[in-house]
């Protein structure tokens, strides 16, 4: 298999594959040191403990190892916001307090990634369509999730889940940006609490706390 099919199939073996994942860990954690325009293909190779040739058996250049560690970074945190809440929390508030603190975890942990996803979604086609089919994914999660509400009795009948849930989900995107990105401070139960009750009482959603 020659280098250019290898970068596009991925490793074609176990070794392969732990090597991949090698330099992927050392080339995050070599963005989040020095940020993308100061990270070095060779810091990321010494980091690793590999050559340059190795690296670049794997990636094409340092962009395509970043675009690498983002996707990872949003399928990593798209997974953690995939977690189903507990059965018990049926009342809308405590269901949409916990998705928010799910959010905010998660965020929180990749934040410098995030970071560094935003700041060249303008500049890089590729990563600008990584970012928005995260966004697509989220929203969609959330109108499924306003969808269901509203089927239960719980929500506002008239409300539009899919409008709502592009506003609602900018609404928290961009405050969880403020926050851990450009290390806004706030008090972190406040916010949650903020947060929450601003999404139940947008989406009209009944039941303890909210009647």
């Amino acid at each position: 298999m020659n280098q250019q099919r290898r970068r596009e199939e991925g490793p074609a073996t176990s070794r392969g594959e732990a090597t991949r994942a090698i330099i992927l860990k050392a080339a995050r954690r070599i963005f989040e040191r020095d940020g993308y325009f100061d990270a070095r293909v060779a810091d990321i190779a010494s980091k690793a403990g590999v050559s340059h040739g190795t690296f670049y058996s794997y990636f094409d250049c340092k962009e395509a190892a970043f675009k690498a560690v983002v996707t990872k970074v949003v399928e990593d945190l798209m997974t953690r916001l995939a977690v189903a809440d507990a059965p018990q929390l049926a009342e809308p508030i405590d269901t949409i307090r916990r998705a928010n603190k799910r959010y905010m975890d998660a965020y929180r942990d990749s934040a410098i990634m995030i970071g560094l996803l935003e700041q060249q979604v303008l500049v890089q086609p590729d990563i600008c369509e990584l970012r928005l089919a995260a966004v697509r994914t989220f929203n969609t999660r959330i109108a499924r999730g306003i969808a269901h509400m509203q089927a239960e009795g719980k929500a506002d009948p008239d409300l539009d889940p899919v409008l709502a849930a592009e506003a609602l989900g900018l609404m928290v995107d961009r405050t969880y940006y403020m926050w851990f990105v450009l290390d806004q401070k706030y008090d972190e139960e406040a916010m949650l609490d903020t947060l929450t009750t601003l999404w139940a009482r947008a989406i009209g959603a009944v039941g303890r706390d909210l009647a």
